[in-house]
């Protein structure tokens, strides 16, 4: 078990103001099974109308508007995280989570996922988690960690044509081998202790119990990583979305700190 503090800090600049903006921010993160979240503020500008809500993932949500103009759009999120308290997470029922085992847009593999998949083998017996295992093995070694090759868009599919990208193309790779042999998955948006941005990782369900793996660093989640949200695959888990009245180019800037 770690005590950790958090530190999440995003923010949209605009050239020139917008007014009517509406937004869904999901940078919040919850105590559950294996954390504790304490000591939580949470600042947004401009905040003339906020709300908080749960969506259908069980995601922390906060939904707003701002009518008058304003050229940024910040939010800061600080708190305290004590992690490693459990091993995993308890599952909702199996009807209830039919939902993961299926591939999005996303995470849908093509022939080179499928081929990779294929070489692999697996024991008779093993088990989803065993195979969950192997899979992360397997990608670590093949896979390259590359900034700047891919973006939010990128599928699996083509992150694993190039051979190289980031935390998201990990977990989306790892989303659709497991999804091939049917195994509940989801994909994971949290911070890693250290300086940089958030991470992305992924939860497989195995005996009604979501175990998280992370693919980037071939390891399975302990103390040192802070869970925000999950869902289906990167879309289910973005941080912010919104519109707003007003003809404006936009920059966005993000950090994440957690330290011990």
């Amino acid at each position: 078990m770690k005590e950790l503090h958090f530190e999440y800090h995003m923010k949209l600049s605009f050239d020139t103001p917008v007014e009517k903006h509406r937004f869904t921010l999901k940078c919040v993160p919850r105590s559950g099974e294996r954390q504790e979240i304490s000591d939580l503020s949470v600042d947004v500008y401009p905040k003339e109308f906020l709300s908080t809500y749960k969506d259908s993932f069980g995601n922390a949500c906060i939904y707003g508007h701002a009518e008058g103009k304003h050229d940024h759009f910040s939010a800061l999120v600080t708190g305290k995280a004590k992690t490693g308290l459990a091993p995993s997470e308890t599952a909702r029922e199996d009807y209830q989570i039919g939902l993961y085992r299926y591939q999005t847009n996303y995470t849908a593999p093509g022939p080179v996922i499928r081929a990779f998949a294929d070489r692999i083998p697996f024991a008779p017996d093993a088990t989803g988690f065993e195979k969950a295992l192997q899979y992360m093995k397997e990608l670590y070694g093949h896979f390259q960690y590359v900034q700047g090759v891919t973006d939010i868009s990128t599928t699996a599919e083509q992150a694993m044509a190039q051979g190289a990208g980031v935390c998201q193309d990990y977990s989306h790779i790892l989303l659709s081998l497991c999804r091939i042999q049917h195994i509940p998955a989801r994909y994971v948006v949290g911070m890693l202790m250290g300086e940089g941005l958030s991470h992305a990782w992924v939860e497989i369900c195995h005996n009604g119990h979501w175990i998280a793996l992370d693919p980037t660093n071939n390891l399975i989640v302990d103390d040192q990583h802070i869970k925000i949200s999950s869902g289906r695959d990167y879309k289910d888990c973005t941080v912010n979305q919104g519109v707003f009245v007003g003809q404006t180019r936009q920059t966005q800037e993000a950090s994440v700190k957690v330290w011990e």
